[in-house]
């Protein structure tokens, strides 16, 4: 059964783009959009989101993801977050806090401000389908308070000329696990996170799906490949099915 889209948060779409019914839905992902890290301090999430906090402890994900992917590094799929919510994600740029505020007041009166530990960089890990040197692989990135790696799987050759993927993480113990869906072979791992969940508060989770389009073509490259540099053919629109979160 779909969740519960009145839980859900929008981060960089509107938040009045929330689907009414999240059994099968669309995100449209403009150019120059991504979720990344690289250190030292170098957040991207540009990335259409939609996410949720969970009332009992996480226990699994899942969803179909499929597009028309035509431009290198086009994804979408899961993804899940432990520590500060996404929307406090800006580019690396500390979020201005009352705390903040009143230390600032506290100096003007020569007041030596308290010392605020800053808050703990969050991680996350996403993974779904990307579309990489002409084809589509199973895709997953695990970002820590270091950066982020990233990781590409070829899909079986009976599933290398289809443009849909579901995928799935799940939690064991401290780690999750990662998979995706072979219609022959049934589900195949990817890879385990064994620190994910280590340290982490249930209320602290937070997942939901994503798509990006990090490429960023200019109109006369785009012009010269599809007849014209319509904004709307520019943007990725992908279509997911079947999401569950428990």
């Amino acid at each position: 059964m779909p969740p519960d889209p009145a839980s859900f948060s929008a981060l960089n779409i509107p938040s009045s783009s929330v689907p009414e019914w999240l059994g099968s839905f669309k995100l449209s992902a403009p150019p120059n959009t991504d979720l990344w890290r690289k250190p030292p301090s170098r957040d991207t999430s540009t990335a259409p989101i939609l996410y949720t906090a969970l009332r009992n402890p996480f226990v699994a994900a899942e969803v179909t993801v499929s597009a028309d992917w035509e431009m290198e590094w086009d994804q979408a799929g899961l993804v899940i977050f432990a520590g500060a919510p996404p929307s406090t994600i800006r580019g690396g740029a500390a979020t201005v806090t009352n705390s903040t505020v009143t230390q600032t007041a506290a100096s003007v009166n020569s007041t030596p401000p308290s010392y605020t530990p800053p808050a703990p960089v969050s991680k996350w890990v996403k993974v779904g389908l990307e579309f990489c040197s002409n084809a589509c692989h199973a895709t997953s990135v695990c970002a820590t308070s270091d950066g982020a790696d990233w990781s590409l799987s070829a899909l079986p050759p009976h599933h290398a000329r289809r443009t849909d993927l579901r995928v799935k993480i799940e939690r064991i113990g401290y780690a999750l696990w990662v998979w995706y869906e072979d219609d022959v072979n049934g589900w195949k791992k990817l890879r385990e996170v064994t620190w994910f969940f280590w340290g982490v508060e249930d209320k602290a989770v937070r997942v939901g799906v994503y798509a990006s389009r990090p490429a960023n073509f200019g109109p006369t490259q785009y012009s010269q490949r599809h007849g014209g540099p319509s904004t709307s053919q520019r943007n990725l629109c992908v279509e997911f099915e079947g999401l569950e979160i428990f």
